[in-house]
């Protein structure tokens, strides 16, 4: 029986060693697979990198100029509402000066259709 003992704890001996060895083989395998991985990935991250500053700056860009725009905006907002008064001052004016002009261009077609 003693032969038993010893003969299975050898054959449990050789099955572990077996599976460390063969642990580390795969370790080695999956270690090689994945510097190869990264080697084929690391131009694609740096692409990808690349895209995202150039997009970042451009988000950027387009900010600075949504600021400028708003204040292009604004001063044109200004300028209408100046315009406007001076619109309806002009309005104003000319409804005063319509009364007295228009009589006197009466007269004057008047006085042109007699004279002929």
């Amino acid at each position: 029986m003693g032969w038993v003992i010893g003969g299975s704890a050898i054959f449990m001996g050789v099955l572990i060693a077996a599976g460390i060895a063969y642990a580390v083989v795969r370790a080695l395998l999956l270690r090689r697979t994945v510097k190869s991985s990264g080697k084929r990935i690391a131009p694609l991250r740096d692409g990808i990198s690349g895209g995202m500053r150039d997009i970042d700056a451009g988000v950027a860009r387009a900010q600075a100029g949504a600021e400028t725009l708003n204040h292009e905006i604004e001063a044109l907002r200004v300028s209408v509402a100046e315009l406007r008064v001076i619109a309806r001052h002009a309005q104003m004016a000319f409804t005063q000066i319509s009364g007295p002009l228009g009589w006197l261009a009466g007269i004057r077609a008047l006085i042109k259709f007699r004279g002929r």
